[in-house]
């Protein structure tokens, strides 16, 4: 079975990750095992969502980094992280482009601005 985490940056401000918590609930609806992590500032981190997803049964774990750009957490921290836990939890872990390089992205900006 494959699970799949959602990984956000984090913040300071509760509203913020409650926004991402928001996406994660309403994706829930067509996605099983999907959680949702933050990089720092919040929690659940990315060690607890790999170890709750192992727990329920998952035997790989996709990961959607939820960034714009190729920073360095896209670029270093987050590949990091997945052979870290992926050694250490004997699972596989797959490291998507962050969102940002997904071409339906640019479509979704298009949209908003002509059609608002």
């Amino acid at each position: 079975m494959n699970g799949y985490i959602l990984l956000s940056h984090g913040s300071k401000l509760k509203a913020s990750n409650d926004a991402s918590r928001e996406v994660l609930e309403k994706l829930r609806q067509n996605i099983e095992n999907i959680e949702l992590a933050f990089l720092e500032l919040a929690e659940p981190d990315f060690q607890e969502a790999v170890e709750k997803l192992k727990a329920s049964g998952a035997s790989t774990i996709t990961v959607l980094p939820l960034f714009l750009a190729p920073g360095k957490h896209v670029r270093e921290d987050v590949p990091q992280l997945a052979s870290l836990y992926s050694k250490k939890h004997e699972i596989k872990i797959e490291v998507l482009d962050h969102i940002g390089a997904n071409s339906a992205y640019v479509k979704m900006i298009e949209n908003i601005l002509l059609n608002r």
